[in-house]
């Protein structure tokens, strides 16, 4: 393959961090984002978190991410990209890092802290523990997220230091005086250096939780792949596969394959070209000779990786330092035994190490017919799911939300009007107003209305269940929840779809006194809305894969068509 100049748009990167808005048709979602943004909006921090992978795999991505999604939703965030203090004087160090955060958090500081200059940032660990705790006492935001990206880089001489005042944040949470502490998550990322500061009972960083960045599945690498549109190149659906054999979802790999795909602007995306792009990664490529390296700078790490890229059989265990090291530098990966990352890596180290390269297996058949079954389960799942749909729709999203029913207490000398919302929801902890209003039409004695759920047992009432209504007019209000929550109480059954139903009384009647009394029966329908995103998601999910395997299988389907309204032959 004839490799073009590269083009002055590139549609794929393959240097530095993807901007969480300009890049995000190259941006594929990564698990570990919403791991980290539940801890970072959870109510309390029970540990720090320390999110470790290779170069170039995403880690200062994700941070931007991070960035990104948590300042809108009012969480204090400084990002700090500690590669500036590599080789500086222990000093700097600690401007630079409480400078970073002093300008991070700036919009979520008072003015007065704002304009504080620099002789007031901290030159040792003590003072670098006093100013992030006066900063967390100015900090408006209920959380402050500090994200730590190239751990590697703070001077190893210093790094116990530096890193143990961080500890010590965490562990001061707990004192009446320091409380204020229990604002700070700390997110590190890093690779060699942070597994050490994060093990054993010693290490400055024990008591954050590992976090190992994971690469992109098929679907992954599809989202890139997909881009290939743009360019004016068709890509077959096996395109996101072909890549994936030669990548293996590696972040870095998978976008410099395709930006070399992209270059040489074929019309088709064919496995000739996918080879050809993977010779050409292999051919010259900097991740991949830094990577040899770092392997052949450490002999132990390097005489198991020869092992195995020569198909012997290793233990994937963390608790081996020359196991974890490997997996760190990005060579390996664990699928029960240790394995290579991928077919390049596996390739690059077997041409390094002199191994001959392993025989290819033989292509598996292309069964047609597989594709056909999968058309038809997806057309089944969609019927199966309208229906439930259509109940759905008609008795909760078209359903009225507020009822005014009128009832004449004729007996009792007035009128009432009861006010309520038919529609209970489960899983939800706001509760559901029943308002009573009565107006009495003669002067009688004062009457009592009960709240009664017997055939709705797990219906909760806040408050007493009966209440006075005083003459000349009185108004009441009941606070109801459907004590309904968790998975196992979905109600998702498409062959049954059916709308769960609740009913219980208003009783009136005069104080004190049982009747005479009038009984008003109120109806609510139950939405289980978790049920309804169940169904639309196998719906929506259905209907894509059909409309995606019609079109791959337009031929078979017409042939099958064709077979099936052929008149049977005498």
């Amino acid at each position: 393959m004839t490799v073009p100049e590269m083009t002055e748009h590139s549609i794929f990167k393959t240097r530095g961090p993807l901007d969480p808005v300009n890049d995000n048709a190259v941006y594929v979602p990564r698990p570990e984002l919403e791991q980290l943004l539940r801890a970072a909006q959870a109510t309390s921090v029970d540990a720090y978190l320390a999110i470790l992978s290779s170069r170039q795999t995403g880690k200062t991505t994700l941070l931007y991410q991070l960035r990104h999604r948590l300042r809108p939703r009012g969480v204090g965030v400084a990002l700090i990209d500690l590669s500036v203090v590599r080789d500086q004087p222990e000093v700097e160090m600690y401007k630079y890092v409480a400078g970073e955060l002093r300008s991070e958090l700036s919009p979520n500081l008072p003015r007065s802290a704002e304009r504080k200059d620099a002789a007031a940032l901290p030159t040792n660990s003590i003072e670098f523990r006093r100013f992030v705790l006066d900063l967390a006492r100015q900090v408006r935001a209920p959380r402050i997220v500090v994200l730590m990206d190239e751990v590697e880089a703070v001077p190893e001489k210093f790094s116990d230091a530096f890193f143990g005042a961080v500890r010590n944040v965490f562990s001061s949470r707990r004192k009446e005086d320091e409380a204020v502490f229990e604002k700070y998550l700390f997110i590190l990322c890093g690779a060699r250096e942070l597994h050490r500061l994060t093990g054993g009972p010693n290490s400055p960083l024990n008591i954050a939780e590992r976090i190992y960045l994971k690469d992109f599945d098929v679907a992954g690498v599809q989202t890139l792949v997909a881009n290939f549109q743009r360019a004016g190149m068709a890509a077959p659906p096996e395109t996101a596969q072909w890549v994936y054999d030669q990548t293996g979802g590696h972040p870095y790999l998978t976008q410099a394959l395709c930006a070399i795909i992209e270059r040489a602007r074929p019309a088709t995306i064919t496995p000739e070209v996918i080879q050809s792009a993977a010779a050409e990664i292999l051919r010259s490529d900097d991740h991949l000779e830094k990577m040899i390296l770092q392997v052949d700078a450490d002999a132990v790490a390097r005489d198991q990786l020869a092992k195995i890229a020569a198909g012997q059989a290793v233990t994937f265990s963390r608790l081996s330092p020359a196991v974890a090291r490997l997996e760190l530098l990005g060579a390996i990966r664990d699928g029960g035994q240790c394995v290579m990352r991928n077919a390049l890596c596996e390739m690059a180290f077997r041409r390094h190490f002199g191994i001959a390269a392993a025989p290819a297996a033989p292509a598996a058949p292309r069964r047609p017919w597989g594709r056909i079954a999968l058309l038809i389960v997806a057309a089944l799942v969609l019927m199966i799911n309208l229906p439930f749909l259509s109940v759905y729709t008609s008795d909760i999203l078209l359903s009225p939300r507020a009822l005014n029913v009128p009832v004449a207490l004729d007996d009792l000398g007035a009128n009432a009007i009861i006010r309520y919302d038919p529609i209970l929801r489960a899983n939800s902890s706001e509760p559901s107003p029943i308002s009573v209003e009565v107006d009495y039409t003669r002067s009688v004695a004062p009457m009592a209305v009960t709240f009664r759920k017997d055939a709705a047992p797990d219906i909760l009432l806040a408050g007493t269940a009966q209440r006075d209504l005083k003459p000349p007019a009185s108004q009441e209000k009941f606070l109801i929840t459907l004590n309904q929550s968790g998975v196992g109480v979905i109600p998702y059954n498409p062959f049954n779809p059916r709308t769960e139903r609740r009913q219980v009384e208003l009783v009136f009647a005069p104080q004190g006194q049982t009747s005479p009394a009038q009984k008003v029966p109120l109806d609510f329908r139950v939405d289980f809305y978790s049920g309804f995103l169940i169904s639309i998601g196998l719906t929506i999910a259905s209907a894509v894969t059909f409309l995606a395997g019609l079109l791959g299988n337009l031929q078979k389907a017409r042939e099958i068509f064709t077979k099936l309204t052929k008149p049977a032959q005498a």
